[in-house]
């Protein structure tokens, strides 16, 4: 039994009740079964379920949804989202699009680097006639997605992105100028820095497809043309090859793309096991951190995330095989916009981010020391080699006396990073969602439910006690994009993944205010990606001000929670046949999109 009894929120209870329990559970039921499937594999099981049970149970740290979720159930997958291939014929393709069923089917998302894929008008040899292009066979994908929303099934989400050098890059980018288009994919351009050079220099680009030039154009306008669809569409996002392509796993398996919200990283086959430490729990007193609590957290965390990737029941065995190859695990954190508010610190601000340097260092670290001493005990991950691994771009990055421990010992894990958006389960703990400034101290959300106000409890406490609204309590429309930029680039150091962050920007933003920063930024960085307020049709927030915020308090019809309908399933419930279990297939409903 837990020596203090941990009451959910109203609104935390009802993300639950939607998304996680089984069965009448509780949190407590929910927590205790989660726990006793993934030390299911352990030895000592019962040891290692009590040492779950707390952490999760405490909210010190919070797996994935599917975790929560599937965990002992019969059926499903505890992984959210995945990496596939895609290659220029006819047969991969259709393979892409099977395997994309089958795990949107799951509830999983997926990536894929579609660059593969010759432009449209390039000869078929041998069958004749032209390729459609690459966007044709986009399209093709978005509308076999929507079967599987439409079918009664939780809406697919996948990303796909593409190099810069490809000759169809223009209309790729291009793609979601219409409202609804595309509606299941994020799109994001694969840049590099001879691209970004070329951009300073204004420069000529050449395209090219299989070594052959086909054309060119001055970088600039490309650019340009990114920015400005960024700040108008939200979207194509950018990734940066240079960075994203060191990764741990160069020399077994490189790096080809990222699952839809941008955290993970991987080649064809891997998975997203993912889980998050909840930083406002590690606060002893008002301000101080409880390093050793965060250190023992961070100790079970990797094994509990090693673990879900053996007891996860694969579909494809593809991603059984590439999985356990790599024993990729990703620990991120969530509430930090809260930890720095209870520390009295501006987001952005240059103490913030000393105070952020040195916690992404201790985390780092300590994750690495981690699955070291899990290497010990269960053995490397099976295509660990000292040299190669040691020789990769981050591990030359750590500490020496960490170095000298992987190489004698090993590291059960290949990487052990991934900043996720956490937008669910962030509301079971009532912080905010993963590295993400607070979005708005209060606002109103209108939809087919009806109206809705939300004000955050520490702004409702300063408005009610007519206090004046400190420095450092800010959100998104407080902020600079380089107060975005410098905290992103500060994480991104100490994370071996990367960074599910937007950079969000009040209405009315235009290209020339983010271009040459964007630039600049993007060279430190795996990814960017914007949202300009507004810019995103059927947007259902909307920011109030201070003088709105006080007359909503004054008739008291306000939330001191962010609301289970920001998040909420439009759920079917159905019986399986085999096992009896009460199955809910789910579709998201349109909200502000926060993704890389």
């Amino acid at each position: 039994m837990p020596s203090k009894k941990v009451i959910l929120s109203e609104n935390a209870q009802k993300v639950a009740e939607s998304r996680y329990f089984q069965n009448n559970e509780e949190w407590e039921d929910c927590c205790k079964r989660v726990a006793r499937s993934i030390s299911s594999i352990e030895p000592e099981s019962k040891f290692w379920e009590d040492k779950f049970f707390n952490i999760l149970y405490n909210m010190d740290f919070l797996p994935g949804g599917r975790i929560l979720r599937n965990a002992g159930r019969p059926k499903g997958t505890l992984l959210n989202c995945f990496v596939l291939g895609i290659n220029d014929d006819i047969q991969s393709i259709g393979k892409f699009n099977a395997d994309s069923l089958t795990l949107w089917s799951e509830g999983g998302g997926v990536g894929a680097n579609w660059s593969n894929l010759r432009p449209k008008g390039t000869p078929i040899l041998g069958k004749g006639g032209e390729s459609s292009g690459l966007v044709s066979f986009l399209k093709a994908s978005d509308a076999i997605a929507s079967v599987v929303q439409s079918g009664g099934q939780r809406r697919a989400a996948a990303l796909s992105c593409c190099d810069i050098s490809h000759p169809e890059i223009m209309d790729f980018i291009n793609c979601k100028l219409k409202d609804g288009e595309l509606s299941h994919y994020n799109i994001s351009v694969l840049i590099n820095e001879d691209f970004l050079k070329c951009v300073e220099a204004d420069k000529d680009w050449t395209f090219k497809f299989n070594h052959k030039e086909m054309g060119t154009i001055k970088a600039r306008e490309i650019w340009d043309l990114i920015m400005k669809n960024m700040c108008e569409k939200a979207e194509p996002g950018l990734l940066n090859a240079t960075n994203l392509f060191k990764n741990n796993s160069w020399y077994f398996d490189p790096v080809t793309s990222t699952n839809p919200c941008g955290e993970h990283v991987g080649g064809p086959g891997t998975s997203c096991c993912l889980g998050s430490l909840v930083l406002p729990k590690f606060i002893t007193g008002t301000t101080n951190t409880n390093w050793q609590k965060l250190e023992e957290t961070i100790k079970l965390a990797v094994r509990f995330l090693d673990n879900v990737i053996d007891v996860n029941k694969y579909s494809l065995p593809e991603i059984d095989a590439a999985s356990h190859k790599s024993r990729r695990i990703g620990v991120g954190i969530m509430g930090l916009a809260d930890y720095l508010f209870m520390k009295e610190l501006r987001y952005g601000s240059q103490e913030a981010l000393l105070e952020i340097e040195k916690l992404m260092k201790f985390i780092r670290d300590k994750l690495y020391l981690a699955s070291v001493e899990l290497a010990k005990e269960k053995g490397a991950f099976p295509a660990f080699d000292p040299v190669y691994y040691g020789n990769s771009s981050f591990v030359r990055k750590l500490p020496a006396p960490i170095r000298m421990e992987i190489k004698k010992h090993g590291i059960r894990n290949v990487t052990l990073q991934a900043q996720a958006p956490n937008g669910t389960i962030s509301l079971l703990a009532d912080v905010s969602s993963g590295i993400e400034p607070l979005i708005f101290k209060s606002y109103k959300r209108a939809d087919r439910v009806g109206e809705r106000i939300y004000i955050h409890p520490r702004y409702k406490q300063l408005l009610l006690n007519g206090k004046e609204i400190p420095d450092w309590f800010v959100d998104m429309t407080d902020l600079t994009p380089k107060d975005h930029l410098d905290t992103q680039v500060i994480i991104q150091k100490y994370t071996d993944g990367a960074c599910s962050k937007t950079l969000n920007m009040p209405a009315g933003s235009t290209p020339d205010q983010i271009s040459s920063l964007v630039l600049e930024y993007i060279r430190d960085l795996k990814g960017v990606t914007v949202y300009v307020d507004g810019s995103k049709y059927g947007q259902v927030y909307q920011n109030l001000t201070e003088d709105e915020a006080i007359e909503y308090l004054a008739i008291e019809s306000v939330s001191g929670n962010l609301d289970i309908d920001d998040v909420e399933c439009n759920c079917a419930k159905t019986k399986d046949e085999e096992t009896g279990e009460i199955i809910e297939s789910c579709e998201l409903p349109k909200v502000k999109e926060n993704a890389a």
